[in-house]
């Protein structure tokens, strides 16, 4: 008869376990949380080795890197037949493992007891295991107290609810729904039940009007099941993308109410977020990088953080193979088909495992096969067990849907049901004579849509709302990390695009070419008695070329991402971790081209033999530069946020640089007079130019030029001018967040 093993774990810190295992495992052995035996130390592996029963005896199986030593020699299947003792990765140092069977009675696996706190998260090493991704490892603490039952959350990212409210700690009451990730459970007298009436979709009398008074919807009712596939179809006009919008809380309804799972979809917004996902029209995937790249980086932002790389990729392995992307995964996603980056989009969607999919116009543009394969592809994630909501344009293939809602003109609901059934209601021959007839009666249409939903039974309410709902500010998102996996999808952006790469390496240089046209030979020093100015156009070259180099690094920015940035802000992104991530790869690209625009003119020409302080005069120039070009990139940020389209960039451009070049003083005078010098400090170049001048002794090298005060050679004027650049850029910091706040799509 087998028996059981008792291991006695020793990690040589002060720490000690002992286990009594019952056959026949497996048991795991390592660094990681979920590890059956846990082994803190870092030489250790997360799963270093396995205890299993097997051919009538109890194995230790290595599977570390490190190893695994008994007696001095590294084993990688051992048999326990007798008392062993083993060391992990070292064998002098390791942590130590003794390993006995013994006719010892074996832990027995229990249920916590009422008086004893219950552990819930993802991990299993709790009480509770939730298998939900968007659960943290440990998320949160059910406890019993003199006062009765809290639930305490752990610091989770997405945070924990109680009845759609996020709680830090709570009193719970029988009834009480408590929300982990995408997961629903029922506190009931110390034990909570995991919902089983899951996946409901409830759509009653809605309706969206513009603040003019134009209506976009009206009295629309829908009621969605899991499995469910629903085409949302109608003549333009007929407020198709608008009922997506709303149903996905990015617009608020001005009557009627959406619920999913029994929450109000726009009230308790952050209770819902991870289980709807939505595909809107536009690509919300950055073409430059590879299908797997794009999606691990998506993980990255959506998952919790302490999911783990290996958790992610396999996630990112399930989707993929989901949607048949296997054989593209390291495709650039700007050289798949036009069906393909629909399936990228919708993977995209379908990381967090969200039980509702709404897309918007998914075979828009694709040729009648591309469209059967999108909505053949749509059926199969219906059938997964989801609610999937499309809005198509496209009549064909419909056959594939449990239903059809057919939008009269005005968002009047004219229809729902099948769509064999809508074709044989009036004996139409073709969706063309059935778009016509709505469009030419949209108000007959609807009367007859409601005759026949009166002759329907009742149906009972199936969920009702949850009594407290959400005001409250988000959870904590963890921008830091979020801002961490931005930057480097910035900057694998950058090296994926060679051809941006190779611009903002050669610009710089392009621009120190111009200093060939400043005549002198003497560059920022004493000039020649026959290029008496030399030193002052030398600066305007510099400082205005910087200010050029910024603008140009992100006109486009914000503008170009905004229908991923949308998105990703509906899926929890932090604004600070967006600008953030964008100031931070901005500074480190601003700094490389300072290095060499300056670099590259000091080749031609000479720069300050020193500084105003106790830096050289080339380094304090190349300072000045950086800032000067980090200030203009960040104002360019945030111009290319208020702009509606990217053909608004270009005219934008131009006027800034043009601007900054006749604001920077070195050009055109702006000391003493009073209005163009007020205007003048609120451009970089004019900062930047000044604490060159300072760097450079300007008003002694050209005495017969302007004696700007802002030009003194001492080190108090020179940090001023750095300061005060400093001081810019964080204020187009600033307005950037607030601009980019705004165009967050959801409530936050």
């Amino acid at each position: 008869m087998p028996v059981p093993l008792v291991v006695v774990v020793d990690d040589g810190l002060g720490a000690s376990q002992r286990r009594v295992l019952s056959p026949p495992g497996p048991y795991t052995i390592g660094r990681d949380d979920e590890a059956a035996l846990h082994v803190g130390d870092l030489r250790v592996s997360r799963i270093h080795a396995t205890l299993v029963h097997d051919d009538g005896h109890w194995w230790f199986r290595d599977q570390s890197t490190s190893g695994s030593f008994a007696d001095g020699q590294r084993v990688s299947s051992l048999p326990l037949e007798q008392p062993t003792t083993i060391r992990l990765a070292d064998p002098a140092s390791g942590p130590v493992v003794q390993l006995e069977t013994t006719e010892a009675t074996p832990e027995p696996q229990h249920t916590p007891t009422p008086s004893a706190q219950i552990r819930i998260g993802r991990g299993a090493g709790n009480d509770m295991v939730v298998p939900d991704l968007t659960a943290s490892r440990h998320h949160a603490v059910l406890a019993s107290t003199n006062t009765g039952w809290t639930i305490t959350d752990l610091d989770s990212p997405n945070g924990t609810f109680v009845n759609g409210r996020p709680v830090r700690q709570a009193q719970l009451r029988n009834g009480d729904t408590i929300t982990i990730g995408n997961t629903d459970l029922v506190f009931d007298d110390g034990e909570l039940v995991v919902a089983t009436e899951r996946s409901w979709l409830s759509v009653r009398r809605l309706g969206y009007s513009l603040p003019g008074g134009v209506t976009l919807l009206d009295d629309v009712d829908l009621e969605l099941s899991a499995g469910s596939l629903v085409a949302v179809i109608g003549p333009s006009g007929a407020g198709k993308s608008t009922l997506a919008k709303v149903l996905t809380s990015i617009l608020t309804p001005t009557s009627g109410s959406v619920e999913y799972d029994g929450f109000d979809v726009h009230r308790d917004v952050h209770v819902v977020r991870t289980r709807i996902g939505y595909v809107p029209q536009d690509d919300i995937v950055h073409g430059k990088l590879s299908t797997r790249r794009a999606l691990t980086y998506a993980a990255r932002l959506r998952l919790p953080p302490d999911v783990d790389q290996h958790d992610a990729d396999a996630r990112v392995d399930d989707v993929l193979a989901e949607l048949g992307l296997t054989p593209r995964a390291d495709t650039r996603v700007d050289q798949l088909s036009g069906g393909q980056r629909k399936r990228v989009s919708t993977a995209l969607e379908l990381l967090t495992e969200p039980s509702l999919l709404i897309l918007d116009e998914p075979t828009s543009g694709l040729d009648p096969g591309l469209d059967q394969q999108i909505m053949a592809g749509l059926r199969q994630i219906a059938d997964s067990g989801r609610i999937v909501v499309v809005i198509t344009h496209s009549p064909t293939n419909l056959d594939l849907c449990d239903q059809v809602l057919l939008l009269a003109p005005g968002g009047l609901p004219a229809y729902v049901g099948t769509s064999a059934d809508l074709l044989r209601r009036a004996d139409w021959s073709s969706w063309s004579e059935v778009f016509n007839a709505v469009s030419n009666d949209p108000a007959g249409a609807h009367a007859a849509y409601r005759a026949d939903r009166q002759k329907q039974a009742d149906r009972s309410a199936r969920h009702s709302s949850v009594e407290t709902r959400s005001t409250s500010s988000d959870p904590d998102q963890r921008w830091l990390r979020q801002a961490r996996t931005l930057a480097a999808r910035h900057c694998r952006l950058i090296v994926a695009d060679r051809p941006y790469a190779a611009f903002l390496a050669v610009l710089p240089v392009m621009l120190a070419l111009l200093a060939f046209a400043v005549p002198g030979g003497q560059g920022l020093r004493t000039p020649a008695i026959d290029a008496p100015t030399e030193p002052t156009q030398l600066l305007v070259v510099l400082i205005v070329g910087a200010s050029f180099m910024g603008a140009a690094v992100s006109a486009r920015e914000v503008i170009g991402e905004r229908a991923i940035l949308a998105r990703e802000q509906m899926a929890g992104l932090a604004p600070w971790a967006y600008v953030g991530a964008k100031f931070t790869v901005f500074f480190a690209v601003c700094c490389v081209q300072a290095l060499l625009l300056v670099g590259t003119v000091s080749i031609v020409k000479a720069m300050p033999a020193s500084g105003v302080t106790v830096l050289p005069g080339a380094v304090e120039i190349t300072m000045a530069v950086a800032l000067t070009a980090y200030a203009s990139c960040l104002l360019a940020l945030w111009l290319s946020s208020m702009v509606k389209s990217a053909e608004q960039v270009m005219p934008i451009l131009v006027i800034t640089v043009m601007a900054q070049l006749v604001l920077c003083g070195g050009l055109i005078p702006v000391t003493g007079r009073a209005v163009l010098s007020v205007i003048s400090w609120l451009a970089p170049s004019r900062w930047g130019y000044a604490a060159s001048a300072a760097t450079s002794d300007l008003r002694t090298l050209v005495p017969d030029g302007p004696q700007d005060p802002l030009w003194s050679h001492a080190p108090g004027w020179w940090l001023l001018s750095l300061a005060v650049l400093l001081v810019m850029a964080s204020g187009f910091a600033v307005l950037t967040h607030r601009r980019v706040n705004t165009l967050s799509p959801s409530p936050r």
